[in-house]
């Protein structure tokens, strides 16, 4: 049954509502006990619509306008995604909040209630219905959860560890909702993807529109790499449990830990775990050809391409879990992804993230050969020229068809130019550097100005797992075995790259690399792990990866002690004679005064800098900066003065993280 079936029935049962996101919001607005268990948790339809209802609040998928999780990755060094990201400036536009700020228990008292309410029913046999589905909505259950806790350890770190629904009662609070030490957070989420891979379906059940057993393996092997690598490049600042400085000492007197021998065995955990997934996924072929043979054609050319442009995922051995959209007389589950692409979304890809993709031999840009010669970056063809195909798939150049929106007659031809400035910003190219991927050719999934597109959106894609193995194996072993050299050089095929990364190893200079991924914590990695990260970077690009894989690499902290400014294409020794329109076809006018009317910034610069544009009230018009504060979000102060006895901070069973005063409104202290 596919996702848009099940939601359908799952909101009917809850309150006759057809939309998704209308099943949500309902199910967020009624209080547990109106789920009266003798009434509900009955069936096994009963257990299906208890666990689906939250999916659309813990899964990035695409929705409403935009782009979908193709803007991800703005706010890192892949991609800006509108205005400036209020993380990167002085002025302390990150405060303490006094409630609020992500700090919630809700969805874990939800998961928790199931478990107390619906479980001991079907144990008791009480529920009717194939038991396999039950034990399986059993084990989405379980994995939600463990959804849930990761993103707040992501968010927090050290967080409450709370199995059961806590009745109104302080004292009962104050001894189930301490903080425990993140690794303990970690340990318990992967406690429960081990209840749910033991409960789950294999990959197939519902079309792999929900939740399956290689979908909780992979996430297994997410959350040990993450917490294995944070562990690791955050050890001594605090921020990992029994540091000198951990301020999670004065509730868990006495704590220490073995932070090395932790590391290890998340290490090996995110190897087992994604090895029995890479092991069983095929990657969808790329079959060259990086451009359809018209502007109609809408399938056929490339699977890869149409990996991210296509109505129907399900036969698909990478995607693990995808959502599907669809458009009926009765509902409508749809987005704008493809649209906004075609527009322009005020986004764009960035010139550190352009400059990670290799040549097709394998060798970096700034070491090219006569075999791949680098051409330049005058235009966005000769940046693209002899590249990774993933680059010349999935960016935008002058060769590329521009798909036809709806208002327009598909007819002819029309290619692509970036349009940096527009009337309507969130039609313009930031950078011009465009994403290409979630573009459609279909002309019905490009309604202009609107969220009417109905192709999948993935969740989860195996690929993931060969890099998630890779990367753990070398840090565990200090090498590339013959498993991680077998996924490699897999990766690196599908890409159109030279499969000999030795090779790319031996010719990466450290120096002429503008990746952040090549330092943690201000020291630079070897260059055989920076190219471990390269790939994952390339491979994912437009997928919402890159932030959580920068603060697990705690790569920020050089903006501690210099600014970063984002460029994007060089646009002004070449691009700019013919790139002079906006996206309806109407000429421009360039102004970089840098004051009141200025629209782009200043040629003296050649490479696009979207924010650094207008000088006045502008704190990023010479770059981004950091805060060590900013790897962890602060605790709302009112929280920890619900959780204390004479409601004092001092006295909490909470702590703040490190960096941020314990004060409402404060700004981080360092």
């Amino acid at each position: 049954m596919r996702l848009k079936n099940i939601v359908v029935q799952a909101c009917a049962m809850v309150g006759g509502a057809l939309m998704f996101s209308s099943c949500t919001d309902y199910l967020d607005r009624e209080p547990l006990s109106s789920v009266t268990p003798d009434a509900y948790f009955t069936t096994t339809d009963h257990f299906a619509a208890y666990s689906i209802s939250q999916y659309n609040s813990l899964f990035s998928t695409h929705g409403g306008y935009g782009m979908g999780i193709g803007a991800g990755d703005g706010s890192t060094d892949n991609a800006v995604s509108g205005g400036y990201s209020a993380t990167y400036y002085e002025e302390g536009y990150w405060r303490v909040p006094n409630t609020g700020g992500g700090w919630s228990f809700s969805l874990i008292r939800y998961c928790n209630y199931f478990f107390e309410q619906a479980v001991p029913k079907f144990e008791a046999g009480q529920v009717s219905g194939n038991a396999a589905d039950i034990r399986h909505y059993i084990g989405e259950m379980y994995f939600l959860r463990a959804m849930v806790y990761f993103n707040y350890l992501k968010s927090f770190g050290d967080y409450p560890i709370i199995t059961e629904v806590l009745p109104d009662d302080k004292a009962v609070m104050m001894e189930k909702a301490v903080r425990q030490p993140r690794n303990k957070v970690a340990r318990f989420i992967l406690e429960d993807l081990d209840n749910a891979i033991e409960r789950l379906h294999e990959w197939g059940f519902a079309g792999n529109n929900r939740i399956n057993k290689q979908v909780a393996l992979l996430l297994k092997s997410r959350v040990a790499l993450y917490e294995a690598t944070f562990e690791k490049y955050h050890k001594g600042t605090g921020r990992v449990p029994g540091d000198e400085t951990w301020p999670g000492r004065r509730v868990h007197t006495g704590f220490s830990l073995n932070v090395d021998e932790e590391v290890n065995f998340f290490l090996r955990e995110a190897m087992d775990a994604a090895e029995q997934v890479a092991d069983v996924v095929t990657l969808t072929p790329n079959s060259g050809t990086l451009e359809p043979p018209t502007i109609t054609t809408v399938s056929g050319w490339n699977p890869y391409f149409e990996l991210f442009a296509s109505e129907d995922l399900s036969d698909n051995s990478e995607v693990l879990m995808w959502r599907e959209y669809a458009k009926s007389g009765s509902f409508t589950i749809a987005h704008g992804a493809p649209a906004w692409v075609q527009s322009g979304s005020n986004h764009g890809l960035l010139k550190s993230y352009v400059e990670s993709f290799l040549m097709t031999d394998g060798m970096p840009w700034y070491a090219a050969t006569s075999v791949a010669p680098y051409e330049g970056d005058e235009t966005l063809d000769k940046v693209k020229a002899n590249r990774d195909e993933r680059l010349q798939l999935f960016m935008f150049g002058e060769s590329n068809f521009l798909p036809f929106h709806s208002q327009q007659s598909a007819q002819g031809e029309q290619y692509f130019r970036p349009h940096p400035v527009s009337n309507r910003q969130e039609m313009q190219d930031r950078t011009g550097y465009r994403l290409r991927k979630y573009a459609s050719f279909d002309q019905a999934q490009n309604v202009w100005g609107k969220a009417e597109s109905t192709t999948g959106c993935i969740v989860f894609r195996g690929v993931e797992a060969y890099l998630n193995y890779i990367e753990a194996s070398y840090l565990l072993n200090g090498n590339i075995n013959s498993k991680a050299s077998q996924y490699w050089r897999a990766i690196r095929n599908r890409a159109g790259v030279d499969a000999d990364f030795e090779k790319t190893i031996a010719a990466t200079d450290m120096s002429k690399e503008t990746d952040w991924g090549k330092m943690s914590g201000g020291q630079l990695v070897d260059a055989t792990l920076l190219n471990i990260r390269r790939e994952r970077r390339c491979e994912f690009i437009g997928e919402n990866m890159r932030w959580s894989d920068l603060v697990r690499w705690r790569s920020f902290d050089h903006m501690l002690t210099e600014r970063w400014v984002p460029e994007g294409c060089n646009f002004w020794t070449k691009m700019h004679e013919y790139c002079n329109h906006d996206e309806n076809g109407a000429e421009v006018n360039y102004s970089y005064t840098g004051v009141e009317g200025a629209n782009i910034s200043d040629p003296k610069y050649k490479y696009l800098r979207p924010y650094s544009i207008m000088k006045d009230n502008n704190p990023v018009y010479e770059g981004y900066i950091w805060a060590k504060a900013n790897y962890l979000s602060p605790v709302p102060i009112r929280e920890m003065e619900l959780l204390s006895p004479d409601e004092t901070v001092g006295n909490s069973v909470l702590y703040q993280n490190p960096y941020w005063p314990e004060t409402v409104n404060g700004t981080a202290i360092e």
